[in-house]
Protein backbone atom coordinates (compact mmCIF):
# COMPACT_ATOMS: atom_id res chain seq x y z
CA UNK A 1 0.00 0.00 0.00
CA UNK A 2 1.28 3.93 -0.89
CA UNK A 3 2.33 5.99 1.83
CA UNK A 4 -0.42 8.15 2.41
CA UNK A 5 0.74 12.21 1.43
CA UNK A 6 -1.14 14.56 4.23
CA UNK A 7 0.00 18.40 3.12
CA UNK A 8 -2.38 20.76 5.30
CA UNK A 9 -2.56 24.40 3.90
CA UNK A 10 -3.41 27.26 6.21
CA UNK A 11 -4.35 30.94 5.41
CA UNK A 12 -3.95 33.72 8.45
CA UNK A 13 -5.38 36.90 7.96
CA UNK A 14 -6.25 40.06 10.34
CA UNK A 15 -9.97 40.08 11.70
CA UNK A 16 -11.82 42.90 9.81
CA UNK A 17 -9.95 42.60 6.72
CA UNK A 18 -12.24 42.96 3.81
CA UNK A 19 -10.07 44.39 0.92
CA UNK A 20 -6.40 43.98 -0.08
CA UNK A 21 -4.85 46.49 -2.61
CA UNK A 22 -2.91 45.14 -5.38
CA UNK A 23 0.36 47.02 -4.06
CA UNK A 24 4.23 45.90 -5.09
CA UNK A 25 4.84 44.26 -2.08
CA UNK A 26 1.52 42.12 -2.47
CA UNK A 27 3.06 41.63 -6.23
CA UNK A 28 6.49 40.73 -4.41
CA UNK A 29 4.62 37.81 -2.25
CA UNK A 30 3.23 36.61 -5.10
CA UNK A 31 6.22 36.37 -7.48
CA UNK A 32 7.83 34.68 -4.21
CA UNK A 33 4.48 32.15 -3.75
CA UNK A 34 4.78 31.21 -7.18
CA UNK A 35 8.68 30.36 -6.86
CA UNK A 36 7.86 28.79 -3.29
CA UNK A 37 4.94 26.33 -5.27
CA UNK A 38 7.86 25.74 -8.05
CA UNK A 39 10.32 24.69 -5.02
CA UNK A 40 7.88 22.05 -3.78
CA UNK A 41 6.92 20.40 -6.95
CA UNK A 42 3.96 22.45 -8.30
CA UNK A 43 3.38 23.49 -11.91
CA UNK A 44 1.15 26.57 -13.00
CA UNK A 45 -1.45 25.03 -15.56
CA UNK A 46 -2.87 28.56 -15.52
CA UNK A 47 -3.43 31.73 -13.90
CA UNK A 48 -4.30 30.51 -10.50
CA UNK A 49 -4.31 26.94 -10.56
CA UNK A 50 -1.71 24.59 -9.55
CA UNK A 51 -0.98 20.81 -10.48
CA UNK A 52 1.48 18.51 -8.67
CA UNK A 53 2.05 14.70 -9.47
CA UNK A 54 2.84 13.18 -6.38
CA UNK A 55 3.24 9.49 -7.61
CA UNK A 56 2.52 7.74 -10.79
CA UNK A 57 -1.10 7.69 -10.31
CA UNK A 58 -1.52 10.46 -7.36
CA UNK A 59 -2.47 14.11 -8.78
CA UNK A 60 -2.96 17.10 -6.71
CA UNK A 61 -4.84 20.47 -7.85
CA UNK A 62 -4.61 23.29 -5.74
CA UNK A 63 -7.06 26.78 -7.42
CA UNK A 64 -7.72 30.32 -6.40
CA UNK A 65 -10.18 32.76 -7.17
CA UNK A 66 -13.06 33.25 -10.14
CA UNK A 67 -10.32 31.44 -12.32
CA UNK A 68 -9.92 28.38 -10.26
CA UNK A 69 -13.76 28.01 -10.34
CA UNK A 70 -13.85 27.69 -13.67
CA UNK A 71 -11.32 25.13 -14.03
CA UNK A 72 -12.45 23.09 -11.23
CA UNK A 73 -15.87 22.66 -13.36
CA UNK A 74 -13.89 21.14 -16.12
CA UNK A 75 -11.99 18.95 -13.44
CA UNK A 76 -15.64 18.13 -12.31
CA UNK A 77 -16.87 17.58 -15.71
CA UNK A 78 -14.01 15.14 -16.60
CA UNK A 79 -15.42 13.31 -13.44
CA UNK A 80 -18.83 13.16 -14.40
CA UNK A 81 -17.60 11.85 -17.58
CA UNK A 82 -15.47 9.37 -16.20
CA UNK A 83 -18.31 7.81 -13.52
CA UNK A 84 -20.94 7.56 -16.50
CA UNK A 85 -18.61 5.40 -18.72
CA UNK A 86 -18.08 3.04 -15.23
CA UNK A 87 -21.62 3.25 -14.52
CA UNK A 88 -22.44 2.03 -18.10
CA UNK A 89 -19.92 -1.22 -17.44
CA UNK A 90 -21.24 -1.99 -14.05
CA UNK A 91 -24.01 0.20 -13.04
CA UNK A 92 -24.89 0.31 -9.30
CA UNK A 93 -27.34 2.54 -7.33
CA UNK A 94 -24.78 3.85 -4.94
CA UNK A 95 -22.93 4.48 -8.04
CA UNK A 96 -25.89 6.26 -9.62
CA UNK A 97 -26.35 8.67 -6.56
CA UNK A 98 -22.70 9.89 -6.58
CA UNK A 99 -23.62 10.70 -10.48
CA UNK A 100 -26.42 12.73 -9.95
CA UNK A 101 -24.45 14.91 -6.68
CA UNK A 102 -21.65 15.40 -8.95
CA UNK A 103 -24.36 16.86 -11.76
CA UNK A 104 -25.81 18.75 -8.85
CA UNK A 105 -22.00 20.26 -6.99
CA UNK A 106 -21.34 20.83 -11.00
CA UNK A 107 -24.40 23.41 -11.77
CA UNK A 108 -23.98 25.07 -8.21
CA UNK A 109 -20.54 25.36 -9.45
CA UNK A 110 -21.64 27.32 -12.85
CA UNK A 111 -23.86 30.03 -10.35
CA UNK A 112 -21.32 30.54 -7.99
CA UNK A 113 -18.98 31.24 -11.16
CA UNK A 114 -22.26 33.54 -12.55
CA UNK A 115 -22.48 35.35 -9.54
CA UNK A 116 -20.44 39.01 -9.19
CA UNK A 117 -17.04 38.58 -7.64
CA UNK A 118 -16.81 38.76 -3.56
CA UNK A 119 -13.80 37.99 -1.40
CA UNK A 120 -10.91 36.74 -2.72
CA UNK A 121 -10.27 36.54 -6.13
CA UNK A 122 -6.87 35.43 -7.21
CA UNK A 123 -3.85 33.58 -5.72
CA UNK A 124 -2.50 37.07 -5.58
CA UNK A 125 -4.54 38.16 -2.89
CA UNK A 126 -4.95 34.74 -0.96
CA UNK A 127 -0.71 34.92 -0.96
CA UNK A 128 -0.98 38.29 0.68
CA UNK A 129 -3.25 37.03 3.56
CA UNK A 130 -0.93 35.04 4.93
CA UNK A 131 2.12 37.75 4.55
CA UNK A 132 0.26 40.01 6.82
CA UNK A 133 0.13 37.78 10.21
CA UNK A 134 2.71 39.96 11.55
CA UNK A 135 0.91 43.02 11.68
CA UNK A 136 -1.32 41.67 14.13
CA UNK A 137 -1.75 39.25 17.03
CA UNK A 138 -5.16 39.24 16.95
CA UNK A 139 -5.92 36.29 13.33
CA UNK A 140 -7.65 33.77 12.90
CA UNK A 141 -6.33 30.61 10.59
CA UNK A 142 -8.19 28.96 8.55
CA UNK A 143 -6.63 25.16 7.29
CA UNK A 144 -7.84 22.43 4.65
CA UNK A 145 -6.11 18.98 3.38
CA UNK A 146 -7.25 16.17 1.39
CA UNK A 147 -5.17 12.49 1.34
CA UNK A 148 -6.22 9.94 -1.33
CA UNK A 149 -4.81 6.13 -1.88
CA UNK A 150 -5.84 3.37 -3.88
CA UNK A 151 -4.30 0.14 -3.83
CA UNK A 152 -4.13 -3.41 -4.16
CA UNK A 153 -4.68 -5.49 -1.35
CA UNK A 154 -2.05 -6.84 0.62
CA UNK A 155 -3.55 -9.99 3.15
CA UNK A 156 -5.55 -11.39 -0.33
CA UNK A 157 -6.63 -10.24 -3.76
CA UNK A 158 -8.57 -7.45 -4.12
CA UNK A 159 -8.46 -3.74 -4.41
CA UNK A 160 -9.05 -0.93 -1.71
CA UNK A 161 -9.50 3.20 -2.05
CA UNK A 162 -9.72 5.42 0.98
CA UNK A 163 -9.93 9.43 0.77
CA UNK A 164 -10.12 12.14 3.45
CA UNK A 165 -10.69 15.59 3.43
CA UNK A 166 -10.59 18.03 6.26
CA UNK A 167 -11.22 22.06 6.34
CA UNK A 168 -11.78 24.03 9.79
CA UNK A 169 -11.93 27.85 9.92
CA UNK A 170 -11.21 30.29 13.42
CA UNK A 171 -12.69 33.17 11.58
CA UNK A 172 -16.59 30.97 11.23
CA UNK A 173 -16.05 30.63 7.35
CA UNK A 174 -17.79 28.06 5.41
CA UNK A 175 -15.99 25.37 3.92
CA UNK A 176 -16.90 22.20 1.66
CA UNK A 177 -15.46 18.63 1.68
CA UNK A 178 -15.76 15.63 0.07
CA UNK A 179 -14.31 12.17 -0.01
CA UNK A 180 -15.20 9.36 -2.51
CA UNK A 181 -14.13 5.77 -2.80
CA UNK A 182 -14.77 3.57 -5.31
CA UNK A 183 -13.39 -0.26 -5.49
CA UNK A 184 -14.11 -2.94 -8.40
CA UNK A 185 -13.13 -6.45 -8.88
CA UNK A 186 -13.73 -9.56 -10.31
CA UNK A 187 -13.79 -13.53 -8.17
CA UNK A 188 -14.76 -16.47 -10.08
CA UNK A 189 -16.46 -15.22 -13.22
CA UNK A 190 -18.48 -12.56 -10.98
CA UNK A 191 -17.67 -8.83 -10.88
CA UNK A 192 -18.39 -6.57 -7.16
CA UNK A 193 -18.05 -3.11 -6.98
CA UNK A 194 -18.37 -0.78 -3.90
CA UNK A 195 -18.81 3.15 -3.60
CA UNK A 196 -18.48 5.39 -0.55
CA UNK A 197 -18.85 9.36 -0.73
CA UNK A 198 -19.29 11.56 2.21
CA UNK A 199 -20.12 15.22 1.39
CA UNK A 200 -19.78 17.48 4.30
CA UNK A 201 -19.93 21.74 5.28
CA UNK A 202 -19.56 23.84 8.32
CA UNK A 203 -16.74 25.96 9.72
CA UNK A 204 -15.06 22.65 10.62
CA UNK A 205 -15.80 19.64 8.34
CA UNK A 206 -14.24 16.47 8.02
CA UNK A 207 -15.06 13.76 4.91
CA UNK A 208 -14.18 10.27 5.03
CA UNK A 209 -14.58 7.54 2.42
CA UNK A 210 -14.02 4.03 2.04
CA UNK A 211 -14.20 0.80 -0.22
CA UNK A 212 -12.77 -3.06 -0.64
CA UNK A 213 -13.37 -5.51 -2.73
CA UNK A 214 -11.92 -9.34 -3.10
CA UNK A 215 -11.00 -10.27 -6.74
CA UNK A 216 -8.36 -11.48 -8.64
CA UNK A 217 -8.71 -10.00 -12.62
CA UNK A 218 -10.50 -6.36 -14.51
CA UNK A 219 -9.23 -4.81 -10.74
CA UNK A 220 -10.00 -1.05 -10.20
CA UNK A 221 -10.10 1.50 -7.74
CA UNK A 222 -10.37 5.27 -7.25
CA UNK A 223 -9.71 7.57 -4.42
CA UNK A 224 -10.91 11.33 -4.74
CA UNK A 225 -10.83 14.04 -1.83
CA UNK A 226 -11.07 17.80 -2.13
CA UNK A 227 -11.94 21.15 -0.10
CA UNK A 228 -13.52 24.14 -1.51
CA UNK A 229 -14.85 27.73 0.33
CA UNK A 230 -16.22 30.44 -1.37
CA UNK A 231 -15.54 33.01 1.38
CA UNK A 232 -12.15 32.07 0.81
CA UNK A 233 -12.12 31.38 -2.54
CA UNK A 234 -9.65 28.29 -2.73
CA UNK A 235 -10.46 24.56 -3.65
CA UNK A 236 -8.08 21.74 -3.44
CA UNK A 237 -8.34 18.04 -4.35
CA UNK A 238 -6.46 15.44 -5.03
CA UNK A 239 -7.02 12.00 -7.01
CA UNK A 240 -5.14 8.38 -7.34
CA UNK A 241 -6.37 5.63 -9.28
CA UNK A 242 -4.96 1.95 -9.12
CA UNK A 243 -5.59 -1.05 -11.73
CA UNK A 244 -3.52 -3.78 -10.33
CA UNK A 245 -4.56 -6.55 -8.64
CA UNK A 246 -1.57 -7.79 -6.36
CA UNK A 247 0.58 -10.79 -7.25
CA UNK A 248 0.09 -13.67 -4.77
CA UNK A 249 2.97 -13.21 -2.03
CA UNK A 250 3.33 -16.86 -1.90
CA UNK A 251 2.75 -19.73 -4.38
CA UNK A 252 0.06 -22.48 -3.03
CA UNK A 253 1.41 -25.43 -1.68
CA UNK A 254 0.02 -28.36 0.91
CA UNK A 255 0.82 -31.01 3.09
CA UNK A 256 -0.71 -33.80 4.34
CA UNK A 257 -0.35 -34.60 8.17
CA UNK A 258 -1.25 -38.14 9.54
CA UNK A 259 0.10 -41.60 10.12
CA UNK A 260 2.43 -43.14 7.54
CA UNK A 261 2.91 -46.82 8.80
CA UNK A 262 0.77 -49.19 10.67
CA UNK A 263 1.60 -52.70 11.99
CA UNK A 264 -0.72 -55.30 12.69
CA UNK A 265 0.08 -58.27 14.51
CA UNK A 266 -2.11 -60.62 12.56
CA UNK A 267 -5.78 -59.32 10.98
CA UNK A 268 -7.28 -56.44 12.07
CA UNK A 269 -8.94 -53.08 10.82
CA UNK A 270 -8.20 -49.61 12.34
CA UNK A 271 -9.74 -46.33 11.31
CA UNK A 272 -7.47 -43.27 11.00
CA UNK A 273 -7.60 -39.82 9.77
CA UNK A 274 -5.29 -37.60 7.48
CA UNK A 275 -5.42 -33.79 7.14
CA UNK A 276 -4.39 -31.33 4.25
CA UNK A 277 -3.32 -28.27 5.10
CA UNK A 278 -2.76 -25.40 2.21
CA UNK A 279 -0.78 -22.14 2.78
CA UNK A 280 -0.05 -19.65 0.51
CA UNK A 281 -2.48 -18.73 -2.59
CA UNK A 282 -5.76 -17.16 -2.09
CA UNK A 283 -8.36 -18.87 -0.03
CA UNK A 284 -10.97 -20.53 -0.11
CA UNK A 285 -9.47 -23.75 -1.26
CA UNK A 286 -10.90 -26.76 -2.61
CA UNK A 287 -9.96 -30.46 -1.88
CA UNK A 288 -9.51 -33.54 -3.73
CA UNK A 289 -8.21 -37.06 -2.11
CA UNK A 290 -7.05 -40.07 -4.10
CA UNK A 291 -6.58 -43.31 -2.64
CA UNK A 292 -3.84 -45.53 -5.03
CA UNK A 293 -5.42 -43.21 -8.07
CA UNK A 294 -9.07 -43.03 -6.75
CA UNK A 295 -10.98 -39.95 -5.97
CA UNK A 296 -12.20 -40.95 -2.38
CA UNK A 297 -13.01 -37.61 -0.86
CA UNK A 298 -13.74 -33.81 -1.23
CA UNK A 299 -13.02 -32.39 2.38
CA UNK A 300 -9.66 -30.82 4.20
CA UNK A 301 -9.18 -34.00 5.52
CA UNK A 302 -9.82 -38.01 4.49
CA UNK A 303 -10.56 -40.90 7.17
CA UNK A 304 -10.86 -44.70 6.02
CA UNK A 305 -10.31 -47.72 7.55
CA UNK A 306 -7.03 -49.35 7.06
CA UNK A 307 -6.81 -53.05 7.44
CA UNK A 308 -3.97 -55.64 7.84
CA UNK A 309 -5.50 -57.29 4.68
CA UNK A 310 -5.82 -53.86 2.62
CA UNK A 311 -1.61 -53.95 2.46
CA UNK A 312 0.30 -50.57 1.60
CA UNK A 313 -1.52 -48.06 -0.27
CA UNK A 314 -1.05 -44.16 -1.49
CA UNK A 315 -3.01 -40.76 -0.68
CA UNK A 316 -2.71 -38.13 -3.00
CA UNK A 317 -4.23 -34.70 -2.57
CA UNK A 318 -5.13 -31.72 -4.79
CA UNK A 319 -6.14 -28.20 -3.88
CA UNK A 320 -7.38 -26.05 -5.79
CA UNK A 321 -7.55 -22.14 -4.77
CA UNK A 322 -10.24 -18.82 -5.27
CA UNK A 323 -8.37 -18.11 -8.68
CA UNK A 324 -7.53 -21.40 -10.15
CA UNK A 325 -4.57 -22.28 -9.08
CA UNK A 326 -3.43 -26.13 -7.83
CA UNK A 327 -0.63 -27.81 -5.39
CA UNK A 328 -0.74 -31.86 -4.91
CA UNK A 329 0.96 -33.49 -2.22
CA UNK A 330 1.88 -37.40 -1.84
CA UNK A 331 1.53 -39.43 1.24
CA UNK A 332 2.50 -42.90 1.32
CA UNK A 333 1.46 -45.46 3.75
CA UNK A 334 2.97 -48.56 4.86
CA UNK A 335 0.76 -51.55 6.53
CA UNK A 336 2.90 -53.94 8.07
CA UNK A 337 1.67 -57.39 9.11
CA UNK A 338 3.70 -59.79 11.50
CA UNK A 339 3.70 -63.33 9.73
CA UNK A 340 1.74 -66.12 11.03
CA UNK A 341 3.56 -69.11 12.55
CA UNK A 342 3.71 -72.51 11.42
CA UNK A 343 4.58 -75.82 12.98
CA UNK A 344 7.86 -75.67 11.87
CA UNK A 345 8.76 -72.06 11.58
CA UNK A 346 8.10 -68.42 13.39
Amino acid sequence: MKKLWAPVFCLISILGVQHLSAASPEKETWKETKARLAAEGWKQVSESVFERQRTETQIERLAYGREGIAWTIGELKGRLKSLQEEYQSHPSDDLAKVIDSLTTRIENARQELRAPADGISSMSEASSLSSMTETSTTGCSRCYSATTNAHPLTSSQGVGAVADATFSSGCSNTGYTYAFAYARATLNGTTTTKTQEDPRSGSNATSHATATVNGSVDCYSEAYASTESSALGISYSTTDINYSCPAIATPLSVTVSGTTYEYFAGTGCRSRTWTATPSGGTSPYTYQWYYNGAAVGTASTYTRSVCAASGSFQLRVVVTDSTGATAQSYHDVTVEVEPMCGQYAC
